[in-house]
């Protein structure tokens, strides 16, 4: 089971994703509106597991903290943007947006990782190019991606922020490009998709393949 909500200025997409047998669940990128997550999560009667960021930026993790405490759950985050999440707020106050900051994360992931969630696993796939820590989360037996902000609807995610770069975002987009064609993803913001929609549609996919 799957619930999307959109939360924060930048219109975020968080996803509370569940075993509907135990209820077990992961919150995927709180960005905002912790007490709307929280309703979600108890409207429903969820058992959250932990907290996964695919990236650090604040519009994915400005929530991290009210969830944190009131589940007593960890934080997980690619590796290699783990040592920015606390300060990541900073980039909000920049931009004269309100933020709150993050705890530090309690686990770190790399690629090849498995989350148990229930009877779900999500497999880590290391997407670097938006952030240099850029996680996407594969449920193989459901073929769905949750891609954060490296891939979008006929899309790809910014490269010109701190942290990202161009060529290792297309290295990254050539590995999710490769999964079966019918997964469907579902991005950091806006609509959903599909690797075959993206196949034929993304204006990127001819600087990837």
């Amino acid at each position: 089971m799957i619930k999307t909500l959109i939360v924060g200025i930048l219109q975020e997409n968080c996803y509370l994703v569940w075993d509907e047998n135990t209820k077990e669940t992961a919150v995927i990128d709180p960005g905002d509106d912790g007490e709307l997550i929280a309703q979600t999560i108890e409207e429903q009667q969820l058992k959250p597991k932990l907290i996964i960021n695919t990236h650090y930026h604040f519009d994915h993790t400005g929530a991290n903290g009210y969830i944190k405490d009131r589940y007593n759950i960890p934080i997980a985050i690619g590796k290699n943007d783990a040592a920015l999440l606390e300060s990541s707020y900073l980039d909000a106050i920049n931009l004269m947006i309100n933020s709150t900051p993050s705890p530090k994360a309690d686990i770190l992931l790399s690629d090849g990782n498995v989350i148990d969630v229930g009877n779900y696993k999500f497999e880590v796939i290391e997407t670097p190019g938006h952030t240099q820590g850029s996680i996407c989360l594969y449920l193989r037996s459901e073929s769905l991606l949750f891609s954060g902000d490296t891939l979008f609807f006929e899309s790809v995610g910014r490269w010109d922020l701190k942290g990202g770069d161009k060529f290792t975002l297309f290295k990254s987009l050539d590995k999710i490009f490769r999964l079966p064609q019918e997964t469907k993803v579902f991005p950091g913001h806006g609509q959903p998709t599909t690797i075959a929609h993206e196949l034929l549609e993304n204006p990127y996919k001819k600087g990837v393949l």
